[in-house]
């Protein structure tokens, strides 16, 4: 096995804190149209005006996936360049690059409609304010079009979890077509849902920075409507892990009961492990709390144990390296 250089290193750190934006871009759009959704129901020009901040934010981190993307090309050439005699693919249609590039192609397409909906949401007017709860809504064909936009961002973005592993090189040996879409489709999904967490987490903390407030209506109405757009944020940051640690310390506690030891690949997640966990515990306390934005602090230290947990595993090589 190659050593990789230490700039090689220091990117791929770089790439996993990128990650957490690009996961949270990816998942934005969809947490925009449920919010447009929940507008027809109540709280018609909460709803309205947070999507568009939502779908704002959306655009921006969007951004962040174009540096990622092409880093990765790099560093692909770059491990394929060291571990290879034959001639290098740098074509990106080359088939060893190609679930780069058409990532890269689906991730544009997501970033105009980002860009779209973001249009959209800027110039539809806010609903007027209503006292009567039964009249604070609106018809979905007052947000469809932002609608269609925010599931056609959505539907892009996700297509690139499923470009990104696609073997275009070759079908593993034994495995038909079926099979390697069943197996690239489903660990999509599960990736996919996973990104509500960042999404929810990024959304907290620049709702916390900005603390925007409802235009028109008096500051209690204002505080409450900040206090309930927090607690929806809290809501998907809470819920985009809590599978996949129940999944991992499960598996943990059932090694740890055969009282053989852990094996030595499962020993190196339980860090990681720990600080999602209480990344977690942080979003599970705002969204249970009535008043979530009087606790900022747990609203930094979720985003901080995020990001902690991007960085553990190269801290780690750097500080113990080989």
């Amino acid at each position: 096995m190659q050593d990789l250089p230490f700039w090689l290193d220091l990117w791929r750190w770089c790439h996993a804190l990128l990650g957490v934006g690009t996961c949270a871009a990816s998942t934005l759009p969809l947490i925009t149209a449920l919010t447009l959704l929940i507008g027809r129901r109540g709280q018609a020009r909460l709803c309205a005006f947070g999507a568009a901040r939502l779908a704002r934010l959306g655009y921006a981190l969007a951004w962040l996936g174009l540096p990622a993307m092409g880093g990765s090309y790099l560093t692909l050439l770059y491990t394929l360049r060291g571990v290879n005699t034959a001639p290098m693919p740098v074509s990106p249609l080359a088939p060893a690059m190609l679930p780069i590039t058409l990532t890269a192609l689906v991730w544009l397409a997501g970033l105009f409609c980002a860009w779209l909906l973001k249009r959209a949401c800027a110039r539809a007017p806010l609903p007027p304010l209503r006292r009567n709860a039964e009249e604070d809504r609106y018809a979905t064909a007052a947000v469809r079009g932002r609608l269609q936009l925010s599931l056609l961002a959505a539907g892009c973005f996700f297509a690139s979890y499923v470009t990104q592993n696609w073997p275009f090189a070759g079908l593993p040996a034994g495995l038909t077509a079926q099979a390697v879409f069943f197996a690239v489709f489903s660990n999509a999904l599960h990736n996919y849902f996973m990104a509500f967490a960042p999404a929810g987490a990024l959304a907290l903390f620049f709702l916390a920075v900005a603390r925007p407030s409802m235009p028109g209506g008096p500051d209690a109405r204002d505080a409450q409507d900040a206090q309930r757009a927090a607690r929806w944020c809290a809501l998907w940051a809470m819920i985009g892990y809590i599978p996949f640690c129940l999944d991992r310390w499960g598996l943990v506690i059932g090694f740890a009961l055969r009282g053989n030891g852990l094996p030595g690949w499962l020993g190196p997640q339980i860090p990681p492990l720990a600080l999602l966990t209480a990344a977690v515990a942080c979003w599970s306390a705002l969204f249970a709390l009535p008043r979530p934005l009087r606790h900022n602090t747990l609203i930094f230290l979720g985003l901080f144990l995020l990001l902690a947990r991007a960085s553990y595993p190269f801290i780690r090589n750097f500080a113990f390296p080989g």
